[in-house]
């Protein structure tokens, strides 16, 4: 940025000339000391956690996960990013890595001083989802959507009749061997401890990232359990077969389960690792 320079020639791509020095320059002119601070437009929003912006390029917020299409809360973590950011200008922030599998830009997104990432996860629209090497904000992140839990925020809504029926009685994560190969021994095990029945009929399970199965037609005895394996079987009153994936779900170094009733109501969640 210090470099001397001529007026007819650019030192680079990035650096334009201004005053005979070289400078970061934003497209509209700005000066500026990293190329992260200058402002992008963003066109539309795609759903609660990606946006696009008017060079067409689009955006991963991260350090977050809101919930995909069909999935309790999706309009309306949509629709709250839609009204803080579409149509206007916001600062992008850029931690480790560049870019997610997709070609999607991974970046924290700030408007008018406020971080949007982490707005959407203290107000209950978005989980907390931090994966290494990407932790610059993660603190906050987990702090945030622990007052979301407490103020039952849109994702942590509980379920008013069954929230203290059922709980984990095993969460085997770790299969032996390679976990990809050996997927019904990963699996996680549900009890009622109510004395009544449970109709567990189009209850979810979900992972912290897009893994979710949907329980078939299944009642859980009272004082019963249930075993959910990850891979391909044969469902009884026992035992419950995910059988989508042709590989592990669960992360051996740390996850999150939702389990929520049909309405979409948290009936319990429960974290390890990390």
């Amino acid at each position: 940025m210090n470099q001397a320079c001529s007026i007819d020639n650019d030192c680079c791509e990035e650096l334009k000339c201004s005053n005979y020095k070289c400078v970061l320059a934003c497209p509209n002119g700005k000066v500026v000391d990293t190329l992260d601070e200058c402002p992008e437009v963003v066109s539309r929003v795609i759903d609660g956690d990606t946006l696009e912006l008017q060079t067409g390029e689009r955006v991963r917020l991260m350090g977050i996960n809101a919930p995909e299409s069909g999935q309790n809360c999706y309009s309306e973590a949509a629709n709250r990013l839609r009204l803080l950011v579409e149509g206007k200008e916001v600062r992008l922030e850029k931690d480790v890595t560049d870019k997610d599998q997709y070609g999607r830009l991974l970046r924290y997104v700030f408007i008018d001083g406020t971080f949007v990432n982490l707005l959407l996860v203290r107000e209950g629209y978005a989980n907390a989802y931090i994966v290494s090497p990407d932790v610059k904000y993660s603190a906050n992140m987990t702090q945030a959507e622990g007052l979301a839990k407490q103020e039952s925020g849109c994702l942590w809504q509980k379920s008013i009749n069954y929230s203290d029926c059922i709980s984990i009685s095993n969460f085997h994560y770790d299969a032996a061997g390679n976990d990809n190969y050996n997927l019904n021994d990963e699996y996680v095990v549900f009890r009622n401890n109510c004395d009544s029945p449970v109709n567990m009929t189009g209850w979810t399970v979900k992972d912290a990232i897009t893994h979710i199965y949907y329980f078939p037609t299944f009642v859980l005895n009272p004082r019963m359990s249930v075993t959910l394996y990850t891979g391909a079987g044969v469902d009884s009153s026992t035992k419950l077969y995910w059988g989508e994936y042709s590989q592990a779900v669960w992360n051996n170094d740390g996850d999150t389960l939702y389990l929520r009733d049909p309405e979409g109501d948290l009936v319990l969640v429960y974290s390890y690792g990390n």
